[in-house]
């Protein structure tokens, strides 16, 4: 009876080991899937503005083949030359440095 009183003295300190260990990996496992989850989400959302961007541009597309384009340009050209500093009646552009 000696012996098999030393063996479970040293079985269960195994088993509670054992529990740990395993305890552990599972632990390990649901974070795994947790990262992967938020990588997954992080994904998807990238790939909803990836569409939203992308149905943009088709937009600017179809208003380019419309001409609605050059005429928003042509618009914001007129807008610069009524903004900008016209030049000075008499005024000459040069300045005579010989002297």
């Amino acid at each position: 009876m000696g012996l098999k009183s030393i063996e479970m003295q040293v079985a269960l300190p195994r088993t509670q080991d054992a529990g740990k260990v395993q305890e552990q990996m599972q632990k390990q496992g649901e974070q795994l899937q947790g990262a992967l989850l938020q990588s997954q989400l992080e994904k998807e959302k990238i790939k909803r503005t990836q569409v939203q961007q992308s149905e943009k541009s088709s937009k600017l597309k179809k208003k380019e083949e419309s001409g609605e384009v050059e005429k928003e340009e042509t618009k914001a050209k007129e807008l610069q030359e009524h903004t900008q500093i016209k030049e000075h009646p008499y005024l000459g552009k040069r300045i005579d440095y010989s002297g």
